[in-house]
């Protein structure tokens, strides 16, 4: 998931990516840190399943990834 997401969101807060695409995120520390901020992560994640340049699988992987995470909690990290 992390990579997926990273594809939108540059390591080291707001800047650019190799795309040219804003990124305001910056990268977690480890998954805790991912969960803890992951309402932020969720809304680049959804806005993921709008591109067009993503195949079908991607398109399903990035919701079944989606769908994971809302559902687990703290206790399962």
């Amino acid at each position: 998931m992390f990579a997926l997401l990273f594809c939108m969101a540059k390591s080291g807060g707001e800047g650019e990516d190799e795309k040219g695409r804003r990124s305001g995120l910056e990268a977690p520390r480890d998954v805790v840190e991912f969960y803890s901020r992951w309402a932020d992560f969720r809304q680049t994640a959804t806005q993921m399943l709008d591109r067009a340049d993503l195949s079908p699988d991607e398109r399903q992987t990035v919701f079944w990834l989606i769908q994971l995470v809302d559902r687990i909690s703290e206790h399962d990290l």
